[in-house]
């Protein structure tokens, strides 16, 4: 077979051409530290590194999304560390009044106090965050959560939920909580059932010592005790209407026992006195504390007025602690969604980790290897360059 002239030019020429880029590839591994310059120079690296960059980049806002969790929870702390220290203080300005020692205007002070103690806890529950944002609305966050309205109470205008955030790929964690958890839904008396006078009794019964006895045996009905006589008693299911206990003879303080419950009267009741038993029922920090003042404000002219503040005051003092161990209990869930956080960063950060090393591996250049592919293409590259030189003189032309 005959080999043109041209041909030979152009295989030699096709030759140098792909030794020069050849020696350009390994200049651009040495300057860049990159063995992929493009997809063609090792498509399944190409395909793994694309997808190993998609992953660092989610885990990067994964890491945002948990910064941003953390901020907002940590709004929230401050906030119910507030909130707790008002409450406490409240409790405090209780036990004053309930003594004995203290007269009406004494306890209208304290009731004063009080009511400072309220407005601060209504700030509170309103607070923003830096981006001004309600941080107890839900996910209204543009909406005042907490108003008081014409009667004077504290209603809430968010709602219960809660904007969730992807912390890592299989992982997402709530920014915090509504305001329904922390202010409003707190169970009134000991959390099972709660005690309380009929606003007409005459005499100086009061209600103390509940107690669950028989969680299985206790039905979340409304019970009354009901004084047929000074010294005699009956216990009637009011929501079916059925008398549980008849004639029961009364002594103060002696324990009544019903419905896998015990409560006990202390003082003297009066003939057609009641005092009545009821499941609880969510009520608000805000209510609690507005029920306090006006026990505190009340004007204890009678005997029975008196025992109807004491029970009144008692009474507070049990919702209050109710109060602080919801906030104790929403306080510990923001810890531990913290340690939620925190240990989640690490395991992104350990994984990032992992996937920038692979990702290295697939994508950068052995500068050792780099080099010495460099010097050894450069000098085939000089040598064909060369003998391109002494091909294009080989013509017949030249020896007519």
């Amino acid at each position: 077979m005959r080999t043109s002239t041209p041909l030979q030019f152009n295989r030699a020429l096709n030759g140098v051409l792909t030794l020069q880029g050849q020696v350009q590839k390994y200049q651009l591994q040495i300057s860049s530290g990159k063995r992929l310059a493009s997809a063609a120079d090792d498509p399944v690296a190409a395909a793994q590194t694309l997808n190993i960059s998609e992953r660092l980049t989610a885990i990067d806002q994964f890491n945002r999304n948990a910064n941003l969790v953390e901020l907002r929870l940590n709004d929230q702390e401050t906030a119910m560390t507030s909130a707790t220290n008002l409450v406490q203080r409240t409790r405090e300005l209780i036990l004053q009044g309930k003594s004995r020692s203290l007269g009406t205007d004494d306890r209208r002070f304290l009731a004063a106090e009080m009511r400072q103690r309220l407005e601060e806890l209504v700030s509170l529950s309103n607070t923003r965050n830096a981006s001004g944002e309600h941080i107890f609305s839900g996910t209204a966050v543009d909406t005042v959560p907490f108003t008081v309205n014409a009667a004077g109470d504290v209603v809430f205008n968010g709602n219960e939920n809660v904007r969730q955030l992807s912390i890592s790929e299989n992982r997402t964690l709530a920014e915090g909580f509504s305001g329904i958890d922390v202010f409003m839904g707190v169970r009134n008396g000991n959390g099972t059932f709660v005690m309380d006078v009929a606003p007409a009794n005459t005499g100086t019964g009061r209600l103390i010592n509940d107690a669950l006895t028989n969680a299985a045996g206790y039905v979340p009905h409304d019970f009354r005790i009901q004084f047929t006589a000074a010294d005699t008693f009956d216990v009637i299911n009011d929501t079916t209407g059925a008398t549980v206990l008849s004639a029961q003879p009364y002594s103060p303080g002696a324990a009544i026992s019903f419905n896998g419950l015990s409560v006990a009267v202390t003082g003297t009741p009066a003939t057609g006195d009641a005092f009545t038993v009821a499941p609880s029922e969510n009520q608000s920090v805000f209510a609690t504390l507005k029920n306090v003042i006006a026990a505190m404000e009340l004007d204890a002219t009678s005997p029975a007025l008196s025992a109807q503040q004491t029970f009144d005051l008692d009474r507070g003092l049990t919702d209050i602690d109710q109060v602080l161990s919801n906030l104790i209990s929403v306080r510990a869930s923001v810890g531990a969604r913290s340690n939620t956080i925190e240990s989640q960063q690490k395991t992104n950060e350990d994984l990032s980790t992992q996937l920038r090393t692979v990702k290295s591996r697939l994508e950068d250049a052995d500068p050792v290897e780099a080099i010495s592919e460099l010097a050894r293409h450069s000098q085939v590259l000089e040598a064909a360059q060369q003998a391109f030189v002494r091909v294009q003189g080989l013509s017949l032309f030249n020896f007519l």
